[in-house]
């Protein structure tokens, strides 16, 4: 009887650990677990990528509908439209030059919420040059709203410009003191 409890114990144990190492790859309502991202994650990470290699703006501003809406919130500049969002990015102007790596950013965090087609980016441009002027590092939080066909119709840039004169001055909240 004893040898016979023992087996049945062990045997629990292997049915158990057997259960838990299978259950791992499972989610709640039992489907396995892939990393197959939909559409609309695949956009916003093509978003992201395009927007940190900085080559090519048609592209850029295909991910934008044509009555997109963008608020630059410190800066305080708004768009109604895309060609006034094409305008204000405007790659070609400046002579821009990255001196910090090959993006025009370094990504920090993505919050996605499908249900309400929204992304929260946030991160840090790298330091660069405009018109020969050093400029960045700069932290930045970027709010993204999606239509159905996975097309940008309104963004809110929270960008910490530097140089200061930019805007109307503040603390540089930029270089952490931590």
């Amino acid at each position: 009887m004893r040898g016979s409890f023992k087996i049945h114990v062990f045997l629990c144990l292997i049915l158990l650990s057997t259960m838990l190492i299978e259950g791992c790859g499972m989610t709640p309502n039992g489907a396995q677990q892939t990393h197959h991202h939909s559409k609309f994650q695949q956009q916003i990470n093509n978003y992201i990528a395009t927007y940190q290699a900085r080559r090519d703006f048609e592209h850029f501003l295909s991910f934008y509908a044509d009555d997109v809406q963008l608020e630059d919130m410190i800066y305080g500049f708004a768009v109604k439209d895309k060609q006034a969002l094409a305008e204000f990015f405007n790659w070609s102007a400046g002579n821009v030059q990255i001196l910090d790596g090959e993006q025009t950013f370094m990504l920090d965090e993505v919050i996605i919420n499908e249900q309400q087609r929204r992304a929260v980016i946030r991160g840090t441009y790298v330091r660069f040059t405009f018109e020969g002027r050093e400029m960045g590092p700069w932290r930045f939080t970027t709010v993204l709203h999606f239509n159905s066909d996975n097309k940008i119709t309104y963004q809110q840039d929270w960008i910490n410009y530097r140089p200061r004169s930019l805007t109307d001055g503040g603390s540089n909240l930029n270089h952490l003191s931590n």
